[in-house]
């Protein structure tokens, strides 16, 4: 894999169509524009990747790490995003149409012009958040967190919402032991 990463380019970027990446270290990797079709990346981390414009439809990222990433443009519709970390991550005008991103944490994270229609943000944090111009359309956002989530212009139409009012360490801890039980650890 570190070969196709070490050729990949602007003009040939990254295939890695429905490839398993379970528990891949990606961290500062070079993903931009990558087609990354339906990749089993669960428990990968991808810390501070460069993923702009990257191609993860129906991908599953179950309890992956991905903050402080660059994902601005990215194609992330109908991913498994459950218990991801997207802390302080560029997601400019990523399509989460359709995505499940259960308690997924996206605190200090930019989704400015993001679409997250039909997504189930169920339990997420996105305390800091800047949804500016975001459209949630028709999104599942239960029990979510928004403590000094920016939201100018942003679409809320038909959108299910339940704010949280649950500290830090209570958002940490739900979010771990939903991981527990699909990973049977902590991670």
């Amino acid at each position: 894999m570190r070969e196709i990463l070490d050729t990949s380019s602007p003009a040939k970027p990254a295939v890695l169509k429905g490839a398993d990446l379970a528990g891949a270290n990606l961290r500062n990797a070079n993903l931009e524009d990558a087609n990354m079709w339906g990749v089993k990346m669960v428990h990968a981390a991808l810390t501070n990747a460069n993923m702009k414009g990257v191609y993860l439809m129906r991908a599953n990222l179950i309890g992956t790490d991905f903050s402080g990433a660059n994902m601005a443009d990215a194609n992330m519709m109908d991913a498994n995003l459950i218990g991801a970390n997207m802390e302080n991550a560029t997601l400019t005008n990523v399509n989460f149409m359709g995505a499940d991103m259960t308690v997924v944490n996206l605190t200090g994270a930019n989704l400015r012009g993001a679409i997250l229609k039909d997504a189930v943000l169920k339990g997420a944090n996105l305390t800091n958040a800047d949804l500016n111009g975001a459209d949630l359309t028709n999104a599942d956002m239960k029990g979510v967190i928004l403590r000094g989530a920016k939201m100018k212009d942003t679409n809320l139409m038909n959108a299910s919402i339940e704010e949280s009012h649950e500290d830090d360490n209570q958002v940490k801890e739900k979010r771990t032991s939903i991981l527990q039980r699909i990973f049977g650890t902590g991670h």
